[in-house]
C-alpha cells in the first residue's frame, strides 16, 4: 500500500499556495514550555522542501488539545518559528489568510465543522490553498475535515515523514523478523482491546502494562492467536509495573529481533510511577540487534527527556495511528492519498 501513496515529491508546487496538515498537538508544560518537540521537528523537512521548491505560501493546519479546551497554538507557533528560522503568523479565520511565506490557522478544533467532518468546512479549508499535503500521521486515523475532507477538493499528497511512517510500520506489520515482541500500555483501554486480539495473530509475545494490564490481570480476557500474552506479576490495580515484572519483560525483550512499543507502563504523569516505563526503554536500548519501533505521545514525553531516542530505529509521531495501522493495514487519511 505504501507504494501507492502520492507523495509531495510528485507535486508541482512552484508558485502554489500549499496547505500542510501537521500534528503539532504537543504537550505544553506549566511554564508554557514544549515538553517534547518530536512532532514538530519531524514535519520541518516537508515545510522546508516546499519552500525550497518555490511554493508561494505554506499554510499550516493543526489542532491542540481536546475540542472543548479551545487552546491556542500561539506558543507552539512561536516555538516552531524558532526551529525553522521563519516567522509563522497565526490567523483566526479561514477567509483571512495573511501574507507571508509560512502562516498557521488557529487551532482547527475551534471550528465546529472539523470534528463533524463537515463538507462545507472542508471546502472552506481547501479554498485557502491550491495543493494539500498531509504531514499529520498521528491524526490520519481520524475522519475529520482537515484529514479526509480537504482531499475531496484539492490535489492531495503525503508529506515526507508521513510516507516514511506508513512504509516503516507496514513493513513491521507484514514482514517482521522474529521473535516479534510487542509492548503495549497506556490508559486508553477500549482503543486497544481489539488491537491485542489482532496482534495475537501477528506477534510472538505481547507484554502488557498500564491500565490495559489491569484489564487483563484478572484473567477474564484471552486472545485467539498464538502469541504469548504476559501481564504484571504483582497483581491488579497497579500504577506501575514492579521490579519482578520489569525483569520478566526485559528477558522477553532481550530475545526479540523486532520490538514495537506503544504506551507507558504506569501513571507516568507522576514521577513516582515512571520507573517501569524507563526500565522498558532501557531493555529496548540494550537489545542492539533488534529493529525497534516506538510511538505514542505519553511514551515520547516520558522517555524523550532521556536523550536516547536517536538509538530507536523508528520513533512514530502517532500512537493511536500507529496502532490502528498495525491493526488494520490502512487509515482513513491514507486511503484518500492513494494513486
Amino acid at each position: 500500500m505504501a507504494d501507492q501513496l502520492r507523495t509531495v515529491k510528485q507535486a508541482e508546487v512552484t508558485g502554489k499556495r500549499v496547505i500542510v496538515r501537521v500534528d503539532w498537538n504537543v504537550t505544553i508544560g506549566k511554564a508554557l514550555q514544549i515538553v517534547d518537540d518530536t512532532r514538530i521537528v519531524r514535519t520541518l523537512a516537508t515545510i522546508k522542501w516546499l519552500l525550497a521548491q518555490g511554493a508561494a505560501q505554506v499554510i499550516l493546519i493543526s489542532h491542540l488539545g481536546k475540542a472543548e479546551e479551545q487552546r491556542s497554538l500561539k506558543e507552539v507557533g512561536e516555538y516552531a518559528s524558532g526551529l525553522m528560522g521563519n516567522k509563522i503568523e497565526l490567523f483566526e479565520q479561514t477567509t483571512e489568510v495573511p501574507e507571508g511565506k509560512v502562516v498557521m490557522l488557529e487551532n482547527v478544533r475551534r471550528f465546529q465543522g472539523e470534528i463533524a467532518n463537515s463538507d462545507d468546512f472542508a471546502k472552506e479549508l481547501a479554498a485557502m490553498g491550491e495543493i494539500y499535503v498531509n504531514e499529520a500521521f498521528g491524526e490520519s486515523h481520524r475522519q475529520v475535515a482537515s484529514i479526509v475532507g480537504i482531499p475531496k477538493y484539492l490535489p492531495s499528497y503525503a508529506g515526507l515523514w508521513l510516507a516514511d511512517e506508513v512504509t516503516t510500520i507496514l513493513r513491521v506489520r507484514d514482514n517482521p523478523e522474529r521473535p516479534y515482541v510487542v509492548v503495549v500500555g497506556g490508559a486508553k483501554v477500549e482503543d486497544k482491546i481489539k488491537l491485542i486480539e489482532v496482534l495475537s495473530h501477528q506477534a510472538d509475545t505481547i507484554l502488557l502494562g498500564g491500565k490495559l494490564a489491569n484489564e487483563w490481570v484478572t484473567g477474564e480476557r484471552a486472545v485467539s492467536g498464538k502469541a504469548k500474552v504476559l501481564v504484571p506479576v504483582e497483581g491488579s490495580n497497579l500504577l506501575d509495573i514492579g521490579k519482578e515484572t520489569q525483569k520478566l519483560y526485559a528477558q522477553e525483550i532481550a530475545k526479540a529481533k523486532t520490538i514495537v512499543w506503544n504506551g507507558p507502563m504506569g501513571m507516568v504523569e507522576e514521577s513516582l510511577y515512571q520507573e517501569g516505563t524507563k526500565a522498558i526503554f532501557e531493555a529496548i536500548l540494550a537489545n542492539v540487534g533488534a529493529y525497534t519501533l516506538v510511538g505514542g505521545g505519553d511514551t515520547l514525553a516520558t522517555i524523550g527527556k532521556e536523550g536516547h531516542l536517536i538509538r530507536i530505529d523508528h520513533v512514530s509521531t502517532g500512537g493511536g495511528a500507529m496502532l490502528a495501522l498495525l491493526e488494520k493495514g490502512s487509515l482513513a487519511g491514507i486511503e484518500v492519498l492513494k494513486s
